[in-house]
């Protein structure tokens, strides 16, 4: 039996290791050394005669058999966890208060559902929640104000440290009602400056950045009717015929499940994705409580 000769502490590193990507992140989670944590992974590929990780240009890649013990490993150690704390008589209970912050759209979409999950599960967990722009949500990380956020592709700086959790499909839409009155979509610059938008926020970057991605055009004058920090108040405005705006896709799905079409814009036929990241300051350490949220979150985002 391969398992008499594997240290359970070896499968408790990997599965950080293969969770985290990095030995060093998985180090300071574990309080452990980066020599101390790559040993534990080097000694598991000797005991199963297999590599996991691949090396590549500094980062580290799965491989297909570290994929298969890593489902099976989360899940065991998982269910190692619950005997324990039945034969102990004593619940896995987290309490205390945890500062998030998250764009608007995404928080109220994603995030809070997944509080909400969470806080039935933890009844002595407390959630404070900063909705806001990205860019203000990036001076609060700064500051130390939240113990973690998640951001989009629209916030960058080096002292922040970021790990990809989701992604979304922007789309250009809107009622064909709306565009009849200016003829069948052409993909040309008149055209475009023709329509009228419903914009996230002063100077539109979303509706720019769809442009620059599916048309190269960096110079379009926009007429934005309004301009509001909203998904709904965004399809609201759409469906009633104001203009053109951003929606993200899984958001048109839920409207064609109410049998509301809209027109959507083809663009290059690449879609436009927008990157969810969890985000923490760099070198800040997290609290035993921070961390296990962050693990729960991810799972339930996932």
């Amino acid at each position: 039996m391969l398992l008499k000769n594997i240290n359970l502490n070896y499968l408790r590193v990997f599965e950080c290791v293969y969770r985290r990507l990095c030995m060093t992140s998985a180090a300071k989670e574990l309080h452990l050394t980066q020599s101390g944590v790559s040993q534990h992974i080097r000694a598991l590929e000797e005991c199963i005669d297999a590599p996991l990780f691949d090396r590549l240009h500094r980062k580290l890649m799965p491989t297909k058999e570290a994929q298969k013990l890593y489902f099976q490993t989360r899940l065991a150690l998982k269910h190692i966890e619950e005997a324990l704390g039945e034969i102990s008589q004593t619940q896995v209970t987290l309490s205390g208060e945890v500062n998030i912050g998250t764009p608007i759209e995404f928080g109220i979409h994603k995030i809070i559902p997944a509080l909400a999950d969470l806080g039935k599960k933890y009844p002595d967990l407390k959630f404070n929640i900063a909705l806001d722009f990205a860019s203000k949500i990036q001076s609060q990380l700064l500051a130390g104000n939240l113990d973690f956020a998640f951001v989009d592709e629209f916030v960058s700086d080096r002292n922040i440290e970021t790990q990809k959790v989701a992604e979304e499909t922007l789309i250009l839409c809107a009622t064909q009602d709306y565009l009849k009155k200016f003829g069948p979509p052409k993909n040309r610059k008149s055209y475009f400056e023709e329509l009228q938008y419903i914009a996230y926020q002063k100077d539109e970057p979303v509706l720019r950045r769809w442009f620059l991605h599916h048309t190269k055009r960096k110079n379009l004058t926009l007429n934005v009717r309004a301009t509001v920090m909203d998904v709904q108040a965004i399809a609201s405005f759409i469906l009633q015929g104001l203009g053109a705006g951003i929606l993200p896709g899984h958001f048109l799905e839920s409207l064609k499940s109410q049998n509301v079409n809209l027109y959507n814009f083809p663009g290059s036929g690449t879609p436009l994705k927008n990157k969810i990241s969890l985000a923490f300051l760099k070198g800040r350490q997290q609290s035993h409580l921070v961390k296990l949220v962050i693990g729960d979150l991810k799972e339930i985002i996932k």
